[in-house]
């Protein structure tokens, strides 16, 4: 989509504002993942997630104010209820990264399992990639609903281990190593929702076809 008028750049801008944001949350969700494995971070929680959510409230103004003052076309109304919904998705995103780094002081040793560190690993995955697209650095060539059930399948292990008990772990260690994974997998949902609400805007569809 080519837009040229001065206000078909004001809409434009929202992208570039949501990439902002997407790139702010991906480095919140690194450090967050860093805390978990190494304990080691300088990052201000309380004063990033300000900035996060002040990025998060300048998108959802400029969509009001646009929807406001301006007559919409047809296509632009999906436009800027799409760029508003990324914005609390990610949003929402950071929020738990800050919740996960509470958690990680929880376990000081931080011997997390291998099937913990590998959701970690598809968490980053997932976020760099929806970051990439918003920047125009990459098409959207895969369904991130697909890159998820890594995280759910985990999770769900989990969580079954939980109520049935497992040899692996004892009761104190399952616990803790559930919180964690299912917040891990919260933000995933968060960042799959943004991935379906961008196709969406460029395609009409949510999922990519088979």
């Amino acid at each position: 989509m080519f837009r040229k008028s001065g206000y078909d750049k004001v809409l434009l801008n929202l992208r570039v504002m949501t990439a902002e944001l997407a790139e702010a949350v991906q480095n919140h969700l690194k450090a967050a993942i860093e805390a978990l494995e190494k304990g080691e971070t300088v990052l201000d929680w309380e004063r990033q997630d300000d900035v996060i959510d002040q990025l998060r409230d300048n998108i959802v103004d400029r969509s009001y104010d646009i929807m406001s003052l301006q007559q919409l076309r047809d296509q632009d109304l999906r436009w800027l209820l799409g760029f508003r919904r990324m914005a609390q998705e990610l949003e929402r995103s950071a929020d738990y990264a800050c919740d996960l780094a509470e958690l990680s002081e929880l376990r000081p040793e931080k011997d997390w399992p291998a099937d913990i560190r590998q959701m970690a690993k598809q968490l980053l995955f997932m976020i760099e990639y929806t970051t990439a697209i918003l920047k125009g650095n990459k098409e959207i060539d895969r369904d991130l609903a697909d890159e998820d059930d890594v995280l759910d399948e985990a999770y769900a292990e989990f969580k079954e281990a939980l109520l049935k008990g497992s040899p692996r772990f004892n009761e104190g260690q399952l616990g803790i190593f559930l919180v964690i994974a299912r917040t891990i997998e919260r933000m995933g949902d968060h960042i799959v929702n943004v991935a379906e609400t961008l196709l969406y805007i460029q395609t009409g569809k949510r999922r990519l076809a088979d």
